[in-house]
């Protein structure tokens, strides 16, 4: 009687799932910080009265002014 072993490749099949699941979670993270830290910038800008120039380079805010009149 042999039960229910996992074999070598269901083993690096589970491990690979759950890596991509974290890999997921990691970037998603990312893009919701991201989103956030830009939110929360052009927000602040348009409380104080003013308008927002922002540049992003790719999930990185790399420019930001806010131009008040």
């Amino acid at each position: 009687m042999s039960g229910n072993r996992v074999t070598p490749i269901q083993g690096l099949i589970i491990v690979s799932i759950f890596a991509l699941i974290i890999i997921a979670i990691i970037f998603a993270s990312q893009f919701y910080f991201s989103y956030v830290e830009v939110t929360e910038a052009a927000n602040n800008c348009f409380n104080r009265g003013g308008h927002p120039i922002i540049e992003k380079t790719g999930l990185e805010m790399t420019y930001f002014e806010c131009i008040t009149n």
